[in-house]
């Protein structure tokens, strides 16, 4: 397979990922905030630190390349990286966040894939809302996007007009218990494949179970 941007199942060669003690900056830090960001406990800044430095372990363990954001304090939240931002073969594209808190993640974002060199293939504006969260590739040109609390029907518009060769799905996420108990596309599909006919296969799995 080319290398691509644009799966959730093919081997991972390089990541963006920003660590807990930059996302987190400190233990006052996180007694600050995390009760207002719906947060079902506080987290443990140390256990947090220690658990996040296994991770990246394990990825380059796998041949996995890290960069790493730097900390510029936009808060807990911005420890998930994907949702301020999509990967794509045409660039990187910078979202706009529906959750208040994140407003700040997409344009950190952009500095440092600008630093980096890598190619902004644009953003989202005006009164579109995306979040990468609600994004997953179910094929090297067909992206599910999830319209909901967080991510709107202009977002997913626009993004349609960045990337014109993917085909972009507006699949609607369900209410739940409304914009404070929101769940991404990404919380209810967990991508194994791109061929839906290796659901018949099990041995495909075999091996990374192993």
């Amino acid at each position: 397979m080319p290398l691509t941007c644009q799966s959730d199942v093919a081997p991972l060669k390089r990541v963006a990922l920003k660590h807990a003690r930059d996302a987190f900056v400190s233990p006052g830090r996180v007694a600050e905030q995390w009760a207002s960001l719906a947060y079902t406990a506080e987290p443990d800044f140390d256990e947090a630190c220690r658990e996040y430095d296994a991770f990246a372990g394990l990825l380059e363990s796998f041949g996995v390349e890290v960069e790493w954001l730097p900390g510029e304090d936009e808060g807990l939240d911005s420890l998930y990286v994907r949702d301020a931002s999509i990967a794509s073969d045409e660039g990187v594209v910078l979202c706009a966040m529906g959750k208040a808190a994140r407003v700040a993640e997409p344009a950190a974002q952009r500095r440092f894939f600008e630093r980096s060199g890598r190619v902004i293939a644009g953003e989202i504006s005006r009164e579109g809302r995306l979040e990468g969260g609600d994004a997953t590739w179910l094929g090297r040109d067909v992206l599910a996007v999830g319209r909901g609390y967080r991510t709107n029907a202009e977002g997913i518009l626009q993004l349609r007009a960045l990337l014109p060769t993917v085909e972009v799905l507006d699949v609607p996420l369900p209410h739940w218990r409304g914009p404070g108990d929101v769940l991404h596309l990404m919380s209810m599909i967990s991508p194994l494949d791109d061929d839906p006919r290796s659901q018949a296969r099990p041995e495909a799995y075999r091996d990374a179970f192993a």
